[in-house]
């Protein structure tokens, strides 16, 4: 019995590690902007994706957006998604993916 209780506080703790961890990062992003050190998304290297499948993946991980890059203006990123399109902000994206046309259908 004790044995499964601290299987369950340490599994616990390191789901609240996690989180924390990720709240400091935007914390951190939040702190940076105040201060006017804002770093603008790169654009030029998603102008080459734009009419690609690609799965976005965003930082709170919650999410991912896999469609087709139509747009980039700015900060946004506009996607094509089979049944709806999004505009993500591009502060937000962690990575993006380039989806063989196989998997994409």
């Amino acid at each position: 019995m004790p044995a499964a209780l601290i299987t369950v506080f340490v599994s616990v703790m390191v789901v609240f590690m996690i989180a924390a961890g990720q709240n400091s990062f935007m914390k951190y992003r939040i702190i940076e902007k105040k201060k006017g050190r804002r770093t603008e998304m790169s654009v030029e290297m998603i102008k080459d994706l734009i009419g690609q499948n690609v799965t976005i993946s965003l930082f709170n991980e919650s999410l991912a957006s896999r469609g087709v890059i139509i747009a980039v203006e700015d900060n946004w990123v506009k996607v094509e998604e089979k049944k709806q399109t999004r505009i993500i902000n591009g502060d937000m994206i962690r990575d993006i993916a380039i989806v063989p046309e196989k998997k994409a259908n």
